[in-house]
């Protein structure tokens, strides 16, 4: 007995060690929840998702030379495309290497979620949170498929939360350190160069915090703390700006990545219709997130009404609006399943509202024991995880079973083949094949033709001038491929496969060439 109570001494009092345990956990935590609920893991054959693919084909664009924006369109931000064109060379037809991003990723997110439960409770609390946290956000339908760009701001939102709870509770009315300030505005050109829309938290913590100092009657801080933040950013987005000049890109990285997301996706609706469909999507899916959104829900209302989370009411006024911000950002624009996935951080503050009960109801002593619970903790979570994530059937699936595989046998017949996704999303095709483009326009992101017709008028110019060597289509019927101009004149079908899954036909076809016989899978 004086062993054990001994080791728990260790846990809570040890300073020296207990950051590197705590990491350690929040990195065993992500490495099993990730490796079920990621297709990126070693346990799938595939991450087939399409966003995932066109990522990682810019990815493999900028790692062999080509400049994003100008020589390959897509409209995520440029630190997004660094990360693939990493991952790409760790490993070059699998996602693996995204997969260790993810658990970098995550870890650092769990991490840092745990240090704003530290700011008000006791480190065995982390024991629990780690896996709970793991397993709602993982094994929801929003997180889809894994590689987000949602995903990799998670972390990023939870190290500016920590310090946004930091603040309110131990500095203000007092200005936040200038390290911070700068740090948190690096957090921010982080999340503007990944997706700049999800930059809402970031608008309303360097706001509050500067009209916090301006209520206070600190003017000069107020004024330096806003360009200490803008200061931070700037350190983010100058080796880019470097970067795209000397590439003579600059033009095309502002146009694609900012207007193009700007009017191409953007409804022609009022501010107020905005707000409101913003609000609405956000209660839609929360609605259909019972785990996360009681739990959150709960969490903020003992963070509003408790007086040592947040002892002012400034404070509590400061995370309300904020949190209203980081939706709006989210929604104002468009309105897809994965973009509620960045809202999830908030679960933070459940674990805030759960440890307080644990607090309440157990006696000190007797939390100080549930460290050896801990293995349950952990085997609990992991059972309804594979239960309940949308993924996890899909380990099942071998790579033969799959179409980007069957064509690819096909594709890798040919020495050196250039290759088109005509017309959809990039459908992973690229991957498997490791082929980089040779087209500005390799897929068809989800823009109507009105609104950016160069893309199809360029898709169809590569067809006509027999520029590529393989073409892949995805039709609701076959006979859709007969309205493509000059298909069938350059080119001729080589397979057709029916997935009933998304009620499609994805045909592959190959130029014609009089020398040489088309290539069919027998």
């Amino acid at each position: 007995m004086e062993k054990v109570k001994n080791f728990i001494k260790t846990f809570n009092i040890n300073k020296k060690y207990h950051n590197y345990i705590i990491y350690f956990y929040c990195l065993l935590c992500s490495i099993i929840f990730l490796s079920i609920c990621s297709k990126s893991s070693f346990l799938y054959p595939l991450n087939n998702w399409d966003d995932a693919n066109s990522f990682f084909t810019m990815g493999k664009g900028m790692a062999n030379g080509l400049i994003i924006y100008k020589d390959l369109f897509e409209q995520k931000g440029p630190l997004l495309y660094l990360i693939h064109a990493i991952a790409y060379i760790i490993s070059n037809k699998t996602f693996i290497g995204i997969f260790i991003f993810e658990v970098i990723s995550f870890s650092i997110f769990l991490y840092f979620a745990n240090k704003t439960i530290l700011l008000y409770f006791r480190k065995i609390h982390i024991l629990w949170a780690s896996p709970l946290m793991s397993f709602i956000i993982l094994s929801s339908y929003v997180f889809i498929s894994g590689d987000s760009a949602e995903e990799f701001c998670l972390p990023l939102l939870a190290i500016s939360l920590y310090y946004f709870l930091n603040y309110y509770k131990n500095i203000y009315p007092q200005k936040m350190p200038t390290k911070q300030v700068i740090f948190n505005g690096v957090m921010a050109g982080l999340v503007m160069v990944i997706k700049y829309n999800l930059l809402g938290f970031w608008l309303g913590f360097a706001g509050f915090l500067c009209i916090g100092l301006l209520i206070n009657k600190k003017v000069k801080e107020a004024f330096l703390s806003g360009l200490y933040f803008l200061f931070g950013m700037l350190i983010v987005a100058l080796p880019w700006i470097i970067y795209f000049a000397l590439n003579n890109a600059l033009y095309e990285m502002i146009d694609v990545y900012f207007f193009v997301n700007i009017s191409a996706y953007s409804e022609n609706v009022s501010i107020l219709n905005r707000i409101l469909t913003a609000f609405k999507s956000a209660y839609g899916f929360a609605g259909t997130l019972m785990h996360f959104s009681i739990i959150t829900f709960l969490g903020y209302i003992y963070v509003i009404f408790s007086k040592t989370i947040i002892p002012n009411k400034y404070g509590k006024f400061a995370i309300t609006f904020t949190i209203f911000l980081t939706i709006l950002g989210v929604y104002y624009g468009a309105n897809h399943v994965y973009y509620f996935l960045i809202l999830m951080t908030f679960i933070v503050l459940g674990t805030l509202f759960i440890a307080n009960v644990i607090e309440k109801i157990l006696k000190p002593k007797l939390i100080n024991y549930t460290i050896f619970l801990t293995p349950i903790y952990i085997l609990s979570f992991v059972i309804l995880t594979c239960n309940n994530s949308v993924n996890y059937d899909f380990h099942n699936i071998k790579k033969e079973d799959l179409l980007q595989y069957q064509f690819a046998q096909i594709i890798e017949k040919k020495e050196n083949p250039t290759l088109l996704n005509y017309g959809f999303l990039d459908g992973g095709f690229y991957t498997v094949t490791n082929i980089t483009p040779n087209v500005k326009y390799f897929h068809k992101p989800n823009i109507k033709y009105e609104n950016y017709p160069e893309i199809m008028d360029e898709q169809n110019r590569y067809i006509k001038d027999s520029i590529i060597d393989f073409v892949v289509l995805k039709l609701m019927d076959t006979s859709e491929s007969t309205q493509i101009p000059y298909l069938y004149e350059n080119y001729e079908e080589v397979k057709t496969i029916y997935i009933s899954d998304v009620n499609s036909y994805y045909m592959l076809f190959q130029i014609k060439d009089k020398d040489e016989e088309v290539i069919i899978n027998e």
